[in-house]
């Protein structure tokens, strides 16, 4: 039996949609450098019904061509369209040194012509791009991602009625536009905003949304018809102090969130919480919240100990649980004396496993808080200490010795001290 005279070629005689599966998984120019390989292999990528041009591929023209680079890279986008054959489904652009030029319409009105399922443009470098008709036409999409652009939907323009994922990174447009167009999208499970754009209140309508996450400055933010949310993240980017605000923030934003799962409250929005009248007892708890991350916590600010408070133990399947402190002030006195005079003893965070601090400082309403978390969690098995940068050794030193001094209701606590 004559043995083959050459290395046997085992990855062509794969099936096709194997070699399919491999081939979206290359960057765009290896794809196309497959090209070369064999006879057999010249037309494979043409297929594909995936085209995903990433920065990789822009940085290596610009590096090569200088500035002609961005016009290089316009005739490759064109060349992957034109020679493109069959379905495509799934079309990604990702060059942050991509120009705000006509070729983006023209792309768009091919891929119009396609039933795109997935489609991403994101650039960064240059003006917002002002995204044309042609885009809301698009009504196979099931994953929308936006960055650096203009929307404003075209009249006559309902809604994406497959559309499960929408992420908009520094979109340009109203909160009005935010409104309606999750309310247009009856399938949307994952919403995520990061927008340097002041907007005014925002109110989320969205029955299936499984995940949310908003990153900017906003007066207000309120969740209707969601009982499938789970995963909600609030980044407040600024906040108006000057702002009178009547009622409990907290009372309200609890209201709107009675499933969610995980809760991250990032930049000044605990802060916002805490604004109006703290409650003595939420109206409602938590059932089901599991995870909370707190950051910027201002151990200063009574208010916003109280805001932490409200919602710990206002939950009672937690179980893990972050702190960022922030100690803003040199106030403290209102906050020791909550923690002496008041009765705490009666809470049991019954859930509570895992907790980690972060940029304790040796701060009194710091070490107050911990003392509460320690002596009310039954079950807890790691308590993370992570200490400011800006601590000097005799506050380290003077801090492990309380930390060390804290009743445990838990025989298995263990304090993690990490510098």
């Amino acid at each position: 039996m004559k043995k083959p005279c050459g290395p046997l070629d085992m990855i062509s005689d794969l099936p096709n949609n194997i070699i399919e599966n491999i081939l979206i998984r290359l960057p765009i120019s290896d794809v196309v450098g497959t090209s070369v390989l064999s006879r057999k292999w010249r037309y494979k990528w043409v297929t594909l019904p995936h085209l995903v041009i990433d920065n990789s591929l822009g940085k290596k023209l610009l590096e090569r061509r200088g500035q002609l680079g961005k016009c290089e890279l316009v005739k490759v986008v064109y060349r992957l369209l034109l020679l493109h054959k069959g379905p495509l489904v799934k079309f990604s652009i990702e060059v942050d040194e991509l120009d705000n030029c006509p070729d983006i319409d023209n792309w768009m009105n091919f891929l119009s012509n396609h039933e795109i399922q997935e489609f991403t443009l994101s650039r960064a470098k240059t003006d917002p791009y002002k995204l044309p008709s042609h885009l809301f036409t698009f009504q196979h999409l099931r994953h929308l991602k936006l960055r650096h652009c203009v929307l404003r939907p075209s009249d006559g323009f309902k809604g994406f009625n497959k559309l499960i994922s929408l992420k908009l990174e520094e979109v340009i447009m109203d909160a009005k536009t935010i409104e309606w167009l999750v309310s247009s999208c009856p399938l949307l499970e994952q919403l995520i905003v990061t927008s340097y754009t002041a907007y005014g209140s925002i109110e989320i309508r969205a029955p299936n949304l499984i995940v949310f996450s908003l990153t900017g400055e906003f007066a207000s933010i309120s969740f209707k018809n969601t009982l499938f949310l789970e995963e909600v993240t609030v980044s407040l980017c600024h906040l108006n102090k000057y702002v009178k605000h009547k009622s409990s923030n907290l009372v309200k934003f609890v209201h709107s969130l009675p499933t969610v799962k995980k809760l991250y409250l990032e930049g000044y929005f605990l802060e916002y919480l805490s604004l109006g009248t703290v409650p003595k007892k939420l109206p409602i708890h938590f059932k089901n919240l599991e995870v909370l991350h707190i950051d910027e916590m201002d151990f200063s600010n009574l208010d916003e100990v109280l805001c932490a408070l409200r919602l710990i133990t206002s939950s009672p399947k937690l179980e893990e649980l972050t702190i960022v402190a922030y100690a803003g002030d040199i106030a403290k006195d209102a906050i020791v004396e909550y923690f002496e005079t008041q009765n705490l003893s009666h809470y049991s965070l019954k859930s509570l496993r895992l907790v980690t601090i972060e940029q304790i400082s040796n701060f009194v309403p710091e070490l107050e808080f911990i003392k509460f978390i320690l002596a009310n969690s039954p079950q807890l098995q790691e308590m993370k200490v992570i200490q400011s940068e800006d601590i000097v050794d005799e506050d380290e030193l003077s801090m492990w010795r309380e930390l060390l001094r804290f009743r445990r209701a838990s025989p298995r606590a263990e304090i993690v001290m990490v510098e």
